[in-house]
């Protein structure tokens, strides 16, 4: 996987979070969860904008997320909060997107060549947000 590649799925993977994020925020009533997914909202759509300028600086452009990924995870997060929506459930249900996006991430870390450090170091960081969001979200199951 070359530097673009790379880029390319470190942008996706974050503007999966925003996704996902977004797509619960609408449907919780407690408001310690929601200001702690307002902060991962943001942390995610900093590193969506470091890759996209990234991109964009080498004259490639961000391949967005499909819109059926987009419309698929809305729908699963209504059904699921619509069932339940007390904060353990949706720490739960945030656990396990950014555990999905933590083994994505890896995976494509050791396929990776590696040739532009600025990719490695976002990545990483992508990783290490991912990582903090999860011992974040852990304090409410």
């Amino acid at each position: 996987m070359n530097d673009i590649e790379m880029l390319k799925c470190i942008a996706q993977n974050a503007e999966m979070g925003c996704q996902g994020v977004t797509a619960v925020r609408k449907r919780i009533d407690n408001k310690a969860v929601d200001d702690l997914l307002c902060t991962q909202l943001t942390r995610y759509g900093k590193i969506y904008h470091a890759a996209g300028k990234m991109l964009r600086n080498r004259g490639e452009s961000v391949r967005h997320i499909s819109p059926m990924a987009k419309t698929m995870t809305r729908i699963s997060a209504q059904v699921d909060l619509r069932r339940d929506n007390t904060p353990s459930h949706v720490a739960e249900m945030m656990i396990k997107g950014s555990t999905m996006g933590v083994n994505k991430l890896v995976h494509n870390l050791r396929e990776y060549d590696r040739g532009d450090s600025s990719v490695t170091l976002l990545a990483k960081k992508l990783l290490d947000t991912e990582e903090e969001h999860i011992r974040e979200l852990r304090a409410f199951v």
